[in-house]
């Protein structure tokens, strides 16, 4: 067998209904040195019963994990911890990748030489009928930040791409996430503002890695729960972290910090916070805070 360079690490709830269609692209790649780890959410499906035929084909190497649940932000960290490889992707459970997207990636990685300085290259969607998700980036790409990315350069939809295992891994000791346990859908920003504020950089390149599926109807789906009530805590603090992982930056950025800011008051009230406790959880803006709380406030009773 040949060494795994390429972990793929694939977070799943009941998506046994969807697993196939992932599975069919992973063994079609042209890339073949790579380890797929499944981790389940505490499924209850026949997702088990799946991988196990999966595995039987001896096709790809496959691990699979149970636990109970824990929600998607939690198992995605708990399965980048039993990543070896030298790069790693998080693939969703519903989604399907070109060909050559491993080795694009792979690629495309190895070519940075400093690559203690970068945590990620990514690259680009397209959904089935082969349109870009959102556009591309400029420049014919860049390195830099993902606040560069969406702020500066206005680049919009979903990206996708390959993570350097050392960087990732040394970054996630440092990072608490204990407190978000048992808390639903949180977004994965919660994590990546931290580092992209630091200036831990990440290479952007105009190549198709993903192609993003629409399965509106599907009620498992992240995509289709995650401005539901239930998933408002997550949100709060995906408006949290923005705000206090890049600070003072923001005052060159006024509608994404009031934005942000406006956000942020909204679902804290919807989490029955005072102003008193939005406040408390700022590292900056707090008299901004105190001056928009009323608007907030208005906002989300006229909503």
């Amino acid at each position: 067998m040949n060494e795994v360079k390429i972990t793929i690490v694939t977070p799943s709830y009941n998506r046994a209904h969807t697993l196939t269609r992932v599975y069919d692209s992973l063994k079609n790649q042209t890339f073949k040195d790579f380890k797929w780890i499944i981790m389940d959410d505490g499924s209850i499906d026949h997702t088990k019963e799946m991988v196990e035929n999966f595995q039987s084909e001896g096709l790809i190497n496959i691990e699979y994990f149970w636990n109970e649940n824990q929600h998607k932000f939690i198992t995605v960290f708990e399965g980048i911890k039993k990543v070896t490889s030298k790069y790693f992707m998080i693939v969703d459970s519903d989604d399907s990748y070109p060909e050559n997207a491993l080795q694009t990636l792979f690629d495309e990685v190895e070519k940075i030489k400093n690559q203690d300085e970068y945590i990620s290259v990514m690259g680009l969607s397209q959904y089935t009928d082969g349109k870009i998700v959102g556009n591309q980036y400029p420049n014919n790409g860049f390195d830099g930040s993902i606040f560069d990315m969406r702020y500066k350069y206005k680049v919009r939809g979903d990206k996708f791409g390959i993570f350097i295992t050392k960087t990732y891994q040394q970054l996630l000791k440092n990072f608490d996430y204990s407190p978000y346990k048992s808390k639903g859908y949180i977004p994965q920003s919660v994590f990546f503002n931290t580092y992209d504020a630091d200036g831990v950089k990440t290479r952007f390149v105009n190549k198709v890695v993903r192609n993003y599926h629409l399965d509106e109807e599907d009620a498992n789906s992240v995509s289709n729960t995650r401005w539901t009530g239930k998933n408002t805590f997550g949100l709060m603090e995906g408006y949290r972290s923005f705000l206090n992982s890049y600070g003072t930056k923001l005052f060159g950025y006024p509608k994404a910090l009031i934005r942000n800011l406006v956000g942020y008051q909204v679902y804290s009230i919807i989490n029955h916070r005072n102003l008193s406790e939005i406040n408390k959880g700022l590292k900056y803006f707090k008299l901004l805070s105190i001056l928009l709380y009323p608007l907030s406030y208005l906002y989300l009773k006229l909503k």
